[in-house]
């Protein structure tokens, strides 16, 4: 039976939980520590985590990831500065099941490559910032601040594949902390091209918006702002789901 899962994707700036509008507009809504304690116990199936300083820090902060993972009892993603092996070794060893990453697909590959030969494909996520422009959707990293040159959308989850990504997390730019629905041509457009699961992330608003997504084939949904601002409790919305999708599993 197909699964599907529900996702609560985090954000960090030092220890602190915060929301974003654009991936910009950065706004503290409480303590990360607290909040996990909170996800863990309201039947999430994952968690994704990502530390928006740690590029910047040079370092990832494995001693806040080891606190979550002491009374997390999810699976972890956590992602912010993997940029060599030994971050990721530190990652893994503080208590991630994966690690998330963005920038160092597109400026060293290799590293990308090394984690898997050694962990696994299923311990990667790739997340793939996009942003439409002239009818078409471009790739971005570095925090949503770089466009990516040279390279389509198509291309890089092509590449993404090849290389062995365990899961890609699309996340749509102009949507982050809007609250107006899933870009559904954009998430048509990637499951149509995507082999391994799918995650997709931007704009969640309401249940509908999670239905929205299983109908069209993702794998996945990864929202913040409809837990915190609207209030909708993840067994409330596998509840939900469970009426109009029989044939599927909602964990």
């Amino acid at each position: 039976m197909l699964k599907v899962r529900i996702i609560p994707l985090l954000l960090l700036k030092g220890a602190s939980l915060v929301k974003s509008v654009g991936f910009t507009d950065h706004r503290v809504v409480g303590d990360a520590v607290s909040a996990i304690k909170v996800f863990s116990q309201r039947f999430a199936d994952e968690m994704v985590i990502l530390d928006l300083d740690a590029a910047e820090r040079g370092t990832v902060n494995h001693n806040l990831l080891s606190r979550i993972s002491e009374f997390c009892n999810m699976p972890v993603a956590f992602g912010g500065g993997v940029n060599t092996l030994e971050k990721a070794n530190i990652l893994f060893r503080s208590g991630a099941d994966k690690i998330v990453v963005n920038s160092v697909f597109f400026t060293d590959l290799d590293v990308v490559r090394s984690v898997i030969n050694k962990y696994g494909s299923q311990s990667i996520i790739l997340s793939i910032d996009v942003r439409l422009g002239n009818g078409d959707y471009s790739v971005y990293y570095n925090n949503g601040n770089t466009k990516l040159l040279g390279k389509s959308l198509i291309e890089t989850i092509e590449l993404a594949e090849q290389v062995g990504v365990g899961e890609i997390l699309i996340n749509d730019i102009a949507r982050d902390g809007m609250m107006n629905g899933f870009d559904l041509e954009l998430l048509q457009k990637a499951r149509s091209l995507v082999a391994v699961p799918l995650i997709i992330a931007g704009g969640c608003a309401s249940k509908q918006d999670f239905k929205n997504a299983f109908n069209l084939g993702a794998d996945a949904v990864s929202a913040g702002r409809v837990f915190h601002w609207v209030g909708e409790s993840i067994i409330g919305i596998k509840i939900y789901l469970n009426e109009y999708f029989s044939k599927w599993s909602v964990r």
